[in-house]
């Protein structure tokens, strides 16, 4: 009763507010802020399968939202905002006439109140989120998050800097039956970086960090401390001739857990040295970057992995997301955090597959999570597999296809993700009643670079890499080269590097030689040539590897707005088992311009594998691939693009061919129309057919509304689908 009278009252309370800031004009000058908006999405879908069975699914959405904030300066320093929303959405679904209904209400409201001035900050936060699910084959459940946090800094002039966050949060059920854990944490942070004098370079951070995780259901209170220090220091000296960086890191963890139930199941965190990502379809042979977001703690922060909805001609390589351990650890868990809370269609589209590797270059498959469980409230997908040991883990994902948006209200062209976390999940009768694991971590790098003549230019090159991990084994590198730049004329310039590495890994030990040349020329502003060359010869542990590759890289501008690149290269690699790779590639791409409103992409790409000798067996795996692309706007208000694509590889080759239009007749009027068309043809004769006519009224500067379809048909050996969805949304703000 409660529930429902706050979801009469709250809408009633806020036209009020918003009918007298218009009529009154006073709103923005008292700090009195915000807007609603209501939508309204209706979907009818058909589907045909290879055996002619015919699905009608049907859905219609209603949802409404207001927001309400208030921001005012109490005094010069002081600040206050604070506001709420209500948010609420009626669902109807059908499939073959069988239908459901449900229901979702939200209310947030929150206050901040903060003391700010160039020394000090002083504030204190305090949210809360209240979520009713009523359904027809649901049971009714409020869901409940309550924040609370203080926040203290100080940043004095030329001295250490000090920031602290202090807090509790609260996840429960209102019945308190299937979950309730409060959390409590203490963050504190100092750095000192001076800026003149004789320590300028000098960079000192230390993090220390208590967490406590109290879950009443299950009987389990887990208690973390987190100590990270890090110091570095990189300067020059002798006019510039000699350079130094160095640093130390030193990462200590404390965990303890008490158990009073043996029926539970507990999970505990893992803290992995780096985070790892990229974007690639080659998922067993592939170096991942270097990606610190990924496992700096906040889970709200964008680490630049994207998994959102990907544009027509758009970047829809598998997302790969890991982390390393350094030492071998045994894993059983991920948690992927995203920066949006989505739909169940949504997240349910994700499908999630398991890689492990020692060296973050050859990956082994372990296992495919169809479907990970997602929130509520904590936008996070839990991914549960078999318990492993390795280095490095990563996961792997591909980016929504607008098959799997159909029918659902919402953007989603990017879904960024913001943390990834590792976990290790035991049942409690496996364990102690009291648990305690205790890691320390040491790294340490000094890099040094001296200039020895000027002309040529020639380095030396000096580095040390430490890592002791968890008092368990250590890892050392080091190595010393010589590097060499010249330019023998205005044209021609050359480089070259060659290193000795020696290697210490756990208990193997062994040495590694680089070396590595280039050319490039410039006999013309419009031509460039560059020519490189690269090797390794390694042997760790009595294991023997040699690598050597040569490429080149042409680019050329013929005329103005005519541009071509044509690139090549060899590698191969070889190994004491007797196993042996070439690797060939070449490519070649043009850009060319001949009108302000007329483009024209061409590009060939083509690689081979060819393998022989070892255990392995010979095989000879190859892909080629060229596109075309034409894009063309006779006026500012048409677009037209034609793309065509060919892919071969040893098992068949695909065509595919793309078709859009974009019109937008009346693109700075109050009445905005916009229409576009898209076609999509492969050779295994798939069709996709899509047409979104749209229609915007900017009633006002703060008010509009949105109407828009979409008519998506596609066709497969597999299955056949239509699709009709119709939306209109209107948003005033305030």
């Amino acid at each position: 009763m409660a529930i429902y009278s706050r979801t009469i009252i709250f809408p009633l309370l806020f036209l009020l507010l918003v009918e007298y800031s218009l009529l009154s004009g006073r709103a923005i000058a008292e700090g009195l802020g915000g807007f609603l908006e209501f939508n309204y999405s209706n979907a009818a879908i058909k589907t045909e399968d290879e055996t002619g069975e015919t699905t009608k699914t049907k859905s219609d959405n209603f949802s409404q939202l207001y927001n309400l904030s208030f921001r005012r300066t109490i005094f010069p320093t002081i600040f206050l905002n604070a506001g709420g929303i209500f948010e609420k959405s009626m669902t109807k679904n059908s499939v073959d006439g069988e239908g459901t209904k449900f229901s979702t209400t939200d209310i947030k409201p929150f206050v901040d109140i903060t003391l700010k001035n160039p020394v000090y900050t002083l504030g204190g936060k305090y949210d809360r989120r209240e979520q009713k699910q009523t359904g027809s084959d649901l049971l009714t459940v409020t869901n409940v998050n309550e924040n609370y946090m203080l926040i203290f800094g100080w940043k004095p002039e030329a001295f250490p800097s000090f920031d602290m966050r202090l807090g509790r949060s609260k996840l429960f059920d209102k019945e308190r039956a299937s979950q309730d854990t409060v959390t409590d944490f203490l963050l504190l942070s100092l750095q000192y970086v001076p800026e003149y004098g004789y320590l300028k370079g000098l960079d000192i951070r230390y993090q220390p960090a208590y967490r406590k995780i109290q879950e009443k259901i299950d009987d389990v209170i887990t208690t973390d401390q987190t100590h990270n220090a890090r110091v570095t220091y990189s300067d020059n000296f002798f006019s510039r001739r000699v350079s130094l960086y160095t640093s130390y890191n030193i990462a200590h963890t404390k965990t303890e857990t008490i158990l009073s139930s043996t029926t539970s199941e507990v999970s505990s965190q893992l803290f992995p040295f780096s985070g790892l990502s990229t974007a690639s379809d080659s998922l067993t042979n592939v170096v991942l970057n270097l990606n610190s977001a990924l496992i700096d703690g906040n889970t709200l922060q964008s680490a630049g992995v994207d998994i959102g909805l990907a544009p027509v001609g758009g970047d829809t390589r598998a997302r790969n997301a890991g982390t390393d351990f350094v030492a071998e650890t045994e894993v059983n868990s991920i948690s992927i955090w995203v920066d949006r809370e989505l739909p169940d269609q949504i997240a349910n589209a994700f499908s999630w597959e398991i890689y492990t590797s020692q060296d973050n270059e050859n990956w082994a498959f372990l296992t495919t999570v169809p479907l990970a469980a997602f929130g509520p409230f904590q936008n996070r997908f839990e991914i549960n597999f078999p318990n492993v040991t390795t280095r490095y883990i990563k996961v792997v994902t591909r980016p929504l296809t607008p098959g799997d948006t159909l029918g659902v209200p919402g953007d989603f062209s990017s879904i960024f993700v913001t943390e990834m976390q590792a976990f290790l999940r035991k049942p409690a009768g496996e364990l102690d009643k009291r648990t305690k694991d205790t890691r320390t971590n040491n790294i340490y790098n000094l890099d040094v670079r001296t200039r020895v003549f000027d002309v040529p230019t020639l380095y030396y090159e000096f580095s040390y890499y430490l890592a002791h991990v968890a008092s368990s084994f250590t890892n050392s590198t080091l190595s010393n080269g010589l590097s060499a730049t010249h330019r023998f004329s205005s044209i021609v310039t050359a480089q070259a590097r060659v290193a000795r590495e020696d290697i210490v890994l756990k208990d193997d030990t062994g040495y590694s030689y680089l070396y590595n040349a280039s050319m490039t020329a410039h006999p013309l502003k419009t031509l460039s040539h560059t020519l490189n060359y690269s090797g390794q010869t390694k042997d760790i542990g009595g294991e023997k590897s040699n690598t050597n590759s040569v490429f080149i890289n042409n680019t050329a501008e013929l005329y103005k707005g005519i541009n071509i690149k044509i690139d090549g290269g060899i590698s191969f690699n070889r190994r004491d088992t007797g196993e042996k790779t070439t690797n060939t590639l070449y490519s070649f791409g043009s850009g060319i311009v001949p009108h302000r409103r007329l483009s024209l992409d061409l590009y060939y790409t083509g690689t081979r594998t060819k393998q022989s000798g070892g255990d392995q067996g010979d095989s000879t795996d190859f892909t080629r691939r060229g596109t075309m692309g034409v894009s063309y706007k006779p006026f500012d208000t048409l677009y037209l693009i034609i793309s065509l694509e060919s892919i071969t590889d040893p098992d068949k080759t695909r065509n595919l061919q793309n078709y859009g239009i974009n019109w937008s007749p009346f693109p700075d009027g109050s009445l905005q129309f916009t229409f576009s068309y898209n076609e999509s043809l492969t050779s295994d004769e798939g069709k996709t057919r899509q047409i979104n006519p749209s229609l915007r009224w900017n009633i006002s500067a703060r008010t509009h509304l949105d109407l828009s379809s979409q008519f998506l048909k596609s066709e497969s050996e597999s299955l056949k689908s239509e699709s009709v969805i119709s939306s209109a949304t209107f948003r005033t703000v305030f």
